[in-house]
């Protein structure tokens, strides 16, 4: 049966008046000056030295560990391409997103601990404490996976943005690209990861309202839920309004487990710099865990957003429009705490994400590179490049944003291959006392080429790039293992999981400690 034509739907009530772009325009004005002010008054506290710019100094609790993680989380992903996302394809699409959040929990519980006990600052810095020989050129490879991870992240929060800055402004994607890109460039660089996690402790009260507050104005406008159900079971998709399509979500759940949601096992750069800035063990993993039990039915709200839009707007909207023209539906109040809430979705996000990546291709790349060739690194030299990998980032970002202009087109690719690289070399890491450098390089060249090509080659036969990089990558561990030379007890007592000076972490997580 066909469906309801918009002409069908309930007109909007007397809150959907629409608002002037102007008003949303001063609107964003004051919420971004705000954010650069805050950022300039840390200044002073965040640049003191490289542990509290680049990991805020073992400053907070549980409570702002799980909210800035839920700032970090959401992102527009989470809440414009999933209302994008269920608008056309129904509410089943949070499976997509909430499969990465259901595989970090494995994540914290088997390695956060560890990881905070070894206080790095990267996440190619375990591998490299593990896989030391040739200088640690292990270090490249990886900082190069992670590095293409979070400037393909951060090109979707500047897509976001302009996108934003586009609707009300008619500004050409390039141009909302470059300033969404010095705002937070601006606010991110200048002040370091004690900014990141402030603004994001405010960012996440305006994020946490706005998928709900937006719900309630599509409901208020449209009378209710049922003109929704109706509408779906006129339409002969009943099913779209439910997360569970028969075995679909299964399907859903199972694919982006293991495309998208398998490199969760090795860590975001951002989680791991949120775990160094915790008071200690304890409250980084129950901030963790708090944030990863919010954030799920958080998402499935936007989902919903999505399905009864389509209802309210009609089938004729461009997916990525639909929270805004809801927005520009809402009349002022609402439609202003629905901006903050969208702008603090898409910038809280933006600046974890933008530090993270410049901290490793700080990190990772430059000063790596410096250090192996005998170069000695001070505190103020360190922020220094800490702020130049931050730049380059940007820069990178920028470039794939204007590339790719959808919301969600990079992510399932450049996981996959980063995953099929970079997973069972850290699995390696953590419970081999046998594999060696060798074997380790060799298994993430071979893993990622593989998976890339296979990309190129566009998919044969429907299979994901990642069923044929992880078994390239476990065979090319194994062979290169074959032809380097055994590691030694330094490098295996430095990240084996099962040595002593892991064991008495449990002890010092009941103490709190």
């Amino acid at each position: 049966m066909a469906a309801p034509q918009n002409g069908n739907v309930p007109a909007l009530q007397s809150g959907g008046v629409e608002v002037s772009t102007t008003f949303f325009v001063a609107a964003m004005a004051i919420y971004m000056v705000a954010m650069v002010v805050i950022g300039i008054v840390l200044r002073g506290q965040a640049t003191k030295s490289i542990a509290d710019f680049g990991l805020a100094a073992n400053r907070f609790g549980s409570t702002v560990i799980a909210a800035v993680s839920i700032g970090a989380w959401v992102g527009s992903a989470g809440l414009i391409g999933l209302c994008a996302s269920s608008y056309t394809g129904g509410v089943v699409s949070w499976w997509s997103y909430a499969s990465l959040y259901l595989v970090t929990l494995p994540w914290i519980y088997f390695f956060a601990s560890r990881l905070k006990a070894l206080k790095l600052f990267t996440i190619a810095e375990f591998y490299q404490m593990r896989f030391s020989g040739y200088d640690g050129a292990i270090q490249y490879p990886v900082g190069i996976g992670f590095s293409l991870k979070y400037c393909m992240m951060m090109g979707l929060q500047f897509n976001a943005l302009a996108f934003l800055l586009t609707t009300f402004l008619g500004w050409s994607h390039l141009r909302g690209v470059l300033v969404s890109a010095v705002i937070i460039l601006f606010y991110t660089a200048i002040s370091g990861f004690l900014s990141v996690m402030v603004t994001n402790f405010i960012q996440s009260i305006f994020q946490t309202l706005c998928p709900f507050l937006a719900l309630g104005f599509v409901l208020f406008s449209l009378g209710g839920w049922q003109p929704v159900a109706q509408y779906y079971q006129a339409a002969g998709q009943p099913e779209a309004l439910s997360l569970f399509q028969g075995f679909g979500w299964v399907k859903e759940l199972i694919y982006y487990c293991i495309t998208m949601g398998l490199l969760v096992i090795v860590g975001n750069q951002d989680d791991l710099q949120r775990v160094a800035s915790a008071k200690n063990v304890k409250s980084a993993k129950r901030g963790l865990y708090l944030g990863t039990f919010l954030v799920l039915p958080i998402l499935a709200i936007p989902c919903y957003v999505g399905a009864a839009a389509k209802v309210l707007l009609g089938p004729g909207v461009e997916p990525n429009m639909v929270f805004y023209t809801l927005m520009m539906k809402a009349g002022p109040v609402v439609g202003l705490l629905l901006l903050y809430g969208v702008l603090s979705t898409i910038m809280s996000c933006a600046s974890s994400t933008l530090f993270a990546g410049g901290m490793i291709i700080s990190k990772d790349l430059i000063q790596h590179a410096m250090k192996s060739r005998g170069k000695q690194i001070s505190d103020k030299d360190d922020i220094f490049l800490s702020r130049v990998g931050i730049l380059l980032c940007t820069v990178f970002s920028i470039g794939l944003s204007l590339w790719f202009q959808g919301i969600m087109e990079l992510m399932d690719v450049v996981m996959s291959i980063c995953a099929a690289a970079l997973v069972i070399p850290y699995l390696f890491a953590w419970f081999s006392k046998k594999m060696n450098t060798e074997g380790a390089i060799t298994g993430m060249v071979a893993g990622g080429l593989a998976a890339l090509v296979w990309t190129i080659l566009g998919r044969p036969h429907g299979l994901d790039a990642i069923w044929i990089g992880l078994p390239c990558c476990l065979a090319g561990c194994l062979i290169g293992q074959r032809f380097g030379k055994a590691p030694t007890q330094a490098e295996i007592d430095a990240t084996y999981y099962f040595q002593e000076k892991f064991r008495s972490l449990r002890r010092a997580e009941k103490a709190g400690s």
